[in-house]
């Protein structure tokens, strides 16, 4: 809507996790370097906690472009507040496997010999699960504890990434054989005053800006709101360019931002 007015090529703060305009802040660097590791030397599970839309979807997303596709294998579970068998279904059919109502010893078998039918083909098998911290039974998460059984002589054969919110931690800490298979945990922190700054220049630039938008004091207000949250960063940014448009505004000031705020909460 706003896109000519501003000279922009496509809608710079969208809300869908995207891998092509990735923000490397030193922290999501960080994250994703770590993460890169407990795959590249499957070291079984690692931890990537932090609040609602700090990034960590994005993140993960992001692996595909350090990844070789015709080496690794990856499942993505996003719902996984499942019972322990519906669990193991959702993985298994999530791997190529047919999961029709049977045992859950079968079900098991059956991940396993697609685990090992891709370590035979030298393939590595990555499980996402998001949003793991609404995972509330107990015997659901030792599944996946189960599933570091699944080994060769001398590495796993499956690597999990579990995504979640700060509850995810104490939940994991009440499931000590599972605790003790984390091998890397990392929590994603808001952005900084300067990284807020350089995420916004770099989104408006991902998106064709060729010039600033926002003055200083904008970013001032901005970060202030948004505590340098990614998501909520983008919402306030969407919604201060509109303000800017109806306002026909050649920046966007502290004011507009103020004005976007109030607009979003009333």
């Amino acid at each position: 809507m706003y896109l000519e007015h501003w000279g922009l090529q496509k809608s710079p703060f969208g809300n869908v996790p995207a891998r092509t305009i990735f923000f490397r802040s030193p922290q999501h660097e960080e994250a994703l370097r770590r993460l890169l590791y407990v795959i590249e030397d499957r070291k079984g599970v690692a931890m990537l906690t932090g609040e609602v839309g700090c990034g960590k979807t994005t993140v993960t997303k992001a692996l595909n472009d350090f990844l070789d596709k015709d080496h690794v294998q990856i499942a993505t579970i996003s719902n996984p507040a499942l019972p322990p068998a519906d669990f193991l279904k959702a993985i298994l059919i999530k791997l190529g496997g047919e999961a029709e109502d049977v045992s859950k010893s079968i079900l098991l078998d059956r991940i396993q010999s697609i685990l090992q039918q891709n370590a035979e083909r030298n393939i590595k098998t990555l499980l996402i699960i998001d949003e793991a911290h609404v995972i509330g039974d107990q015997a659901t998460l030792d599944e996946l504890r189960m599933l570091l059984n699944f080994q060769s002589d001398d590495e796993f054969l499956i690597t999990i990434i579990l995504l979640g919110q700060p509850p995810l931690l104490r939940n994991i800490s009440e499931l000590q054989p599972l605790k003790e298979r984390i091998s890397i945990k990392f929590n994603l922190e808001p952005l900084d005053w300067n990284n807020t700054l350089r995420y916004v220049v770099y989104r408006l630039r991902s998106a064709g800006a060729s010039r600033g938008i926002f003055t200083k004091e904008a970013i001032n207000k901005l970060f202030s709101h948004s505590g340098g949250i990614p998501l909520r960063i983008n919402n306030l940014c969407d919604r201060a360019l509109l303000v800017g448009l109806m306002r026909k505004a050649n920046v966007i000031d502290s004011r507009m931002v103020g004005e976007a705020i109030q607009d979003m909460e009333s």
